[in-house]
């Protein structure tokens, strides 16, 4: 994909760290000038400095946050070409455990993060035919058990992706979700810390048997997962929008009910004929 997004600018919501760093990392690879939206800090401040790309301290749920973001792409560059939001946090509880404001503040971090910058990016990317991708989450397609506030904010991503390419494809923009399952960032490594431990597992070995049923048996990269946003942002899937694209390891074309019973070692055998 060398040079695909020369001439372009792109915006990264929650580029800080993880996959939205990692996506900074390679859209600016690729050519593309980028403007990076996210918390003041040391994270923000060594994505640009290691990048290039340009900074913009801000909450990405906040409108004139957001505003300041596309602002700052079109007085540079005179225009704003991609959208990918990254910007989310991750929480446990059923519905019986997660209190009203814990409820709010995770569909706030990843629910309004994602509708308030595509509202702010959608005027310049209507007038540059741009795309939208937005990062949901193997738990925008299934439910995982003791997350249900992180799970209906992770398939109201995917509805919001449809609409918005249902709306504005006619306009030229394309909009499109990449489900990851476990990618190997701060916020899954804490995940692994906290049910190791209750498993008297490190996190290595939480990580190699919440990965044993996944037809890869691993966790992605986060730089894996920049390279599925960057082709769904670039030229080269032109024809594709409103599209899901699962970036899970397998593991959701995977009866894992069975697969649980036919598990052997390292590699998925049949249990007998």
């Amino acid at each position: 994909m060398s040079g695909d997004f020369t001439g372009k600018v792109a915006l990264v919501t929650g580029g800080g760290t993880g996959i939205g760093a990692a996506t900074v990392a390679l859209l600016r690879t690729l050519g593309a000038e980028v403007v990076v939206l996210g918390p003041d800090g040391a994270d923000l401040a060594g994505t640009a400095a290691t990048t290039g790309a340009v900074a913009v301290a801000g909450d990405a749920s906040d409108g004139a946050d957001c505003a300041a973001a596309v602002a700052t792409a079109r007085e540079r560059w005179g225009r704003l070409d991609t959208l990918v939001g990254c910007a989310g946090i991750g929480t446990f509880g059923t519905v019986l455990d997660t209190g009203e404001d814990e409820w709010h503040r995770v569909l706030r971090a990843n629910v309004d993060t994602a509708y308030v910058a595509a509202r702010a990016c959608l005027p310049e990317l209507i007038r540059t035919a741009g795309t939208i991708v937005l990062v949901s989450s193997l738990a925008g397609r299934v439910a995982v058990p003791g997350s249900a506030a992180y799970v209906t904010a992770k398939h109201a991503i995917i509805g919001l992706v449809r609409s918005l390419a249902a709306d504005f494809g006619p306009h030229g923009v394309r909009a499109n979700a990449v489900c990851p399952a476990m990618v190997r960032t701060r916020m899954s490594d804490a995940v692994m810390d906290t049910l190791g431990r209750a498993a008297g597992l490190d996190r290595a070995q939480a990580y190699e048997r919440a990965a044993a049923l996944y037809p890869l048996r691993r966790a992605a990269e986060p730089a894996q997962i920049a390279e599925v946003i960057a082709f769904l942002a670039g030229p080269r899937s032109a024809a594709v929008t409103g599209a899901v694209l699962m970036a899970d390891g397998g593991v959701s074309a995977v009866d894992l009910s069975l697969a649980a019973l036919t598990v052997n070692g390292d590699r998925n055998e049949p249990a007998g004929q």
